[in-house]
């Protein structure tokens, strides 16, 4: 049986749904909210003097409302609290129990949704073979209560602590996650480009590609580029083919072909094979990242509260005992954290814990880990090095990180590194070693060391920001796996024309600094802005050779406009300094004219000024805007470069469409030269599967997380985020979803053009990695009617009053003034009103729907209709 309720379902906006909406004045509680468990429910009285048709002077009749507010058999979109936090939005059915009241059924997969099937407490087993089977929380967990808000609809499960979950709050059980339909896939972003300069054409067309198709659990990808130009003949360049899927159990990825290395712990290398890594995705994300665990005890249903610079990140109330706190998610690289544990009594008690992190440190008893294995796919080392990587991360503790790796070649080449991060109340800090031996051809066996320290830490006294400072310093004799199979490729097929050995050329790296720091400016609680510097230096064995360039800026807002002023340093590998100096200003013309920018039109004025202190300088200015739709977006925008020789005026304009099957782009420009250029470009794709094939609002990349959205007659309809619209055949695409994670699909029935009923205007995926997962939305595509019913004893039809077809199928209810407004029916038969079980409290509709009917909105209105009386 398809239970389903009129009164939930989600339809056109352009006229009124007609629910209850009579002003009932209970004595007792509010009506708005009922018992849904076991228990019966509390008896509602009302005062009748208040409840009377103002037009006819008759009594409203109320007594299907005396026991709470009636809820239909049906399926309605909730959000689920358990003891006042949500965890879960989405569809839940409601039963019929022979009551007014439906009973929302509990399955096993709501049950692990709310994280509450594999709790050690409760009285009663919970079976998954039977996942239509409905639980009663009250039995399972005793003392339970269920409270149903229809006005809000929020179902309340209230529990004792002791069946409380403690999972992270935002865990999602394994199973629940979405391997999705099998379906192909292919996206392009294509580029078109013509410039002319002093008689001179150029002309290019680029396509970068990705296709791939998904079986299962397993999905096969490709990705490549074509180019061409006037210039070139075109060609094709084949990047990545590979073969991915996930392994739940162990919460990893498996890679067959194309990838690449993560370059955490070594150097980055891509690798043709087969690579095995731990992903993080999997966990929850407030178990992501460092944090320390908060460890403390509790003398009384106290309350933890955890602040970072004044900032509260954490709130909760624990029992009486020991406590744990291994969720926590603090601010970026962040200060340590105060602690404060509230005692039931109003007694407080304070600690502080150091924290400061770096990419090395996890939680205590988390792990990162890779494997791979396979050939070195790089141009420079020849193509034919076989490897063997792994790394590995565990957190010891609060403190200490451990971490290590090897790599082996078939070339003789091995490396090993050992490490340790560490978060103490001076920073955190990371320190690693790294051991390589290489023996190369007819020059023998070389071994050396690297050494690698990194540190973080936010000065709280200053407020500075020092985000990474990292330093490198290898020996001579010390080679990367990239080095040495690059040497080794140079040794076997030497340069004729460079008469140095291959050993006294080869440039390779000595050392590495790199700096990062922010310096925010406060004086008495008011914002100066803020000072940023950014430096890196390396220099090189075999050669006097230094890179290296800073940056030194200052950013700041004062009023409306925002700008920001920086100077720039590059030596390169020659010495030849390269000296730049930049500024810009950022103004918002809707602030500045009073409109809203949701208006559209031109709302921002960007100009910038830079010049290398050699003669030659560049001054830019723009004004850019959007639709109020956003779909468009376009700015107006000129330049004039000077230098020693000639002086460059140029003035062009660039748009975008956002459709929903995809950007499109075009830019013109001209300048004082005769100069001219114009460019078209566009971003999209398809996905071809069992329904049909159906264009993407984007590029879905080489492995992009896809919802296939399906709200059969649902055309024009736009989802709620994203550019996706439904389609002729009933189908949209959401791509770029976060796999492993609750994603929020919704509908937008603003811009349905069809007169249909949607069921449900929202739901909850939780896909896998690179899945294509079917969210379909119910509809009701049957005609809507609107009658104006007129009981045949001149008596009053009461609001809420049931309305069934000649099938005894539930097709609309009673609204204000007798008027119905029903779903789905014929052209003509017989229809049941009903608003109480006795023979009086029904009459029968006999209508008939003519060939041109009128209409209200996109709804068939039926005036004069005879309701008559059951005797």
């Amino acid at each position: 049986m398809k239970w389903k309720s009129n009164n939930v379902k989600a339809s056109d906006n352009r006229y009124p749904v007609l629910l209850l909406s009579c002003v009932l004045l209970p004595m007792h509680i509010s009506a708005a909210e009922k018992e849904v468990s076991a228990s019966a429910p509390e008896v509602v009285e009302f005062n009748e003097q208040f409840l009377f048709n103002a037009g006819n002077g008759r009594q409203i009749n109320v007594d299907r409302f005396t026991k709470g507010n009636p809820v239909l058999p049906g399926v309605y979109n909730v959000n689920v609290y358990i003891n006042d936090r949500q965890e879960y939005n989405g569809e839940i059915l409601f039963k019929d129990n022979g009551s007014e009241i439906a009973t929302p059924c509990i399955t096993h997969k709501l049950l692990m949704q709310l994280k509450l099937e594999n709790n050690e407490n409760t009285e009663t087993s919970v079976e998954p073979a039977d996942e239509t089977a409905c639980y009663d929380p009250a039995t399972l967990f005793p003392g339970a209560q269920l409270r149903f808000d229809s006005a809000e609809q929020r179902l309340d499960i209230t529990l004792p602590q002791i069946y409380a979950s403690r999972m992270p709050r935002d865990y999602i059980d394994p199973s629940l996650w979405d391997s999705g339909i099998n379906a192909a896939m292919f996206s392009w972003d294509i580029n078109a480009y013509s410039a002319k300069s002093n008689g001179d054409t150029s002309q290019s067309l680029y396509a970068g590609l990705n296709s791939g198709f998904n079986l299962g659990a397993w999905q096969f990808r490709s990705r490549g580029a074509a180019h061409w130009s006037n210039e070139e003949s075109g060609d094709y360049d084949h990047q990545e083919l590979f073969v991915q899927r996930d392994i739940p159990v162990i919460k990893s990825q498996w890679v067959v072909g194309d990838t690449y290395t993560s370059g955490d712990t070594f150097d980055s290398i891509s690798l043709r094979g087969m690579r095995l890594y731990s992903d993080d995705r999997m966990k929850p994300a407030s178990t992501t990242g460092y944090a320390p665990v908060i460890r403390g005890v509790a003398n009384s249903n106290a309350k933890v509260t955890i602040r970072q610079n004044d900032n509260i990140i954490y709130e909760n109330t624990v029992p009486p005992g020991p406590f744990a706190i291994t969720d926590l998610n603090p601010t970026g690289y962040g200060t340590d954290l105060d602690v404060t544990v509230e005692e039931s009594d109003g007694s407080r008690t304070h600690f502080s814990v150091p924290f400061s992190s770096v990419t090395q440190l996890l939680r205590p008893g988390d792990a990162r880990w890779e494997f791979g294995i396979g050939q070195l796919n790089e141009d420079s080392s020849g193509g034919d090095t076989r490897v063997i990587t792994a790394t590995g991360y565990y957190g010891l503790n609060n403190i200490f990180t451990g971490y290590s790796g090897f790599e082996f070649t078939d070339t003789d080449y091995y490396a090993g590194l050992a490490g340790i991060a560490m978060n103490t109340s001076i920073g955190a800090f990371a320190f690693d070693v790294t051991h390589s031996h290489a023996e190369f051809d007819s020059e023998g066996t070389f071994e050396g060391q690297s050494y690698r320290l990194t540190y973080s830490k936010l000065l709280e006294l200053t407020d500075t920001s020092l985000n990474v400072a990292a330093y490198r310093f290898s020996t001579q004799n010390y080679y990367s796996l990239r080095d040495a199979a690059q040497l080794q490729e140079t040794i076997r097929e030497p340069d004729n024309d460079n008469n140095e050995s291959p050993m006294q050329s080869f440039e390779h790296e000595k050392n590495e600094i790199q700096i990062n720091i922010n310096q925010p400016l406060r004086i008495n609680e008011e914002d100066f802005g803020s000072v940023y510097l950014t430096g890196s230096w390396q220099n090189y064995w075999n050669s006097s050779k230094t890179t290296s360039q800073y940056s030194l800026g200052y950013s700041h807002s004062l009023g409306w406009a925002s700008y920001n002023i920086s100077v720039q340093r590059a030596y390169n590998e020659w010495g030849e300094e390269d000296d730049r100096a930049y500024v810009s200003l950022s103004l918002p013309l809707d602030r500045l004219l009073g409109h809203e920018r949701s208006q559209g039109g031109f709302n921002m004025l960007n100009t910038s000024a830079s010049t290398d202190f050699k003669g030659n300088n560049q001054t830019d200015m723009s004004i850019s805007g959007n639709s109020a739709d956003n779909r468009y977006s376009y700015s107006v925008n000129t330049s004039l470069s000077q230098s020693d020789t000639d002086d460059l005026q140029q003035i062009g304009g660039y748009a975008t469409y956002n459709s929903p099957w995809g950007p499109f782009s075009g830019s013109v420009s001209v300048n004082n030269d005769n100069g001219q250029q114009y460019s078209l470009g566009n971003s999209g794709g398809v996905v071809l599967h069992s329904g049909g094939l159906t264009l993407t609002p984007g590029n879905l990349g080489v492995n992009s997380t896809i919802a296939l959205v399906q709200a059969k007659g649902a055309k024009g309809t736009k989802m709620s985020n994203g550019e996706g619209q439904i389609d002729n055949n009933g189908y949209a695409v959401i791509p770029w979803l976060s796999p492993y994670h609750e994603n929020s699909i919704g509908l937008n029935i603003d811009t349905l053009e069809n007169d249909i009923e949607i069921e449900n205007t929202s739901s909850t995926a939780i896909p896998r990695d690179g899945a294509v997962i079917l969210v379909n939305f119910a509809t009701d595509e049957g005609q809507s009617v609107l009658l104006e019913l007129n009981r045949s004893d001149k008596g009053f039809i009461p609001l809420g009053a049931d309305v069934y077809d000649h099938k005894n199928n539930l097709v609309g209810s009673v609204g204000q003034a007798g008027r119905a407004w029903v779903r789905g029916i014929n052209q003509s038969g017989t229809l049941s009103v009903r608003w109480g079980r006795a023979a009086n409290e029904q009459c029968a509709v006999n209508y008939q729907i003519p060939s041109q009917p009128q209409t209200i909105a996109k709804s068939i209105l039926l005036q004069n209709q005879q309701c008559h009386i059951n005797h």
